[in-house]
Parts: structure tokens; C-alpha cells; sequence
């Protein structure tokens, strides 16, 4: 009797403990290849981009929440203070794409 339920939670902990690694990964990979397409679209100097980073923007909305609205790509400068955010949706179709602050691409909306 004792060893079926010892195997049953170490069954459960052992799935539980790697689903949520899964499951970051999926998302933190989500829509990555479109946003960079979209941003080497404006060829930018490589040596003017210091970082990107991809995030998840989620929807509040109703019950339970959650779910994710559209994923945004951030690319910050090395010359101004500011940002090119690359927006897709859910399914990764670019949405929008404009800068912040201080900095400007050409042919881009800055707000």
C-alpha cells in the first residue's frame, strides 16, 4: 500500500516541478522571430541597439484574465533615452511599431 502512493507523489512532483520550465519557455520564445524580421526591416545600426527584450502584454479583462493580449518587443539605444517597441499580436501578426522618448528611426511614429 505504501509504495503505490509514494510512486503516485513522486509522479505528481516530478510533473508539476517541470511543466511551469516548459511552459516559460514557450513563452519567453513566443513571436520572436517576427518581432526581429520586423526590426531588422529598419536596418538599425547593430552597433546602436544595447538590448531587446521580448515581453508578454496580457489581457485583464473578464474573468479569469490571463490571457495573452500581444507580445511587445523593446529594443532600447545606445544613443537616447527612449525605445522602439514592436508590437504583434497573439498570433504574432505586427500590429504596430513606434519609438518613445527621445529617440527617432526613420520612417517609424514617435509618440
Amino acid at each position: 500500500m505504501r509504495r503505490p502512493f509514494l510512486l503516485l507523489i513522486s509522479f505528481c512532483l516530478v510533473n508539476f516541478s517541470v511543466v511551469p520550465l516548459a511552459a516559460a519557455d514557450l513563452t519567453s520564445a513566443r513571436c520572436q522571430t517576427e518581432i526581429k524580421n520586423e526590426i531588422a526591416k529598419l536596418s538599425l545600426p547593430p552597433e546602436r541597439i544595447e538590448s531587446t527584450e521580448i515581453v508578454n502584454i496580457y489581457d485583464s479583462n473578464g474573468v479569469g484574465g490571463g490571457r495573452i493580449d500581444r507580445v511587445e518587443g523593446w529594443v532600447s539605444f545606445t544613443d537616447c533615452k527612449g525605445n522602439l517597441v514592436v508590437s504583434v499580436s497573439a498570433a504574432c501578426i505586427p500590429l504596430q511599431t513606434y519609438t518613445t522618448y527621445e529617440c527617432r528611426v526613420p520612417g517609424v511614429k514617435n509618440f
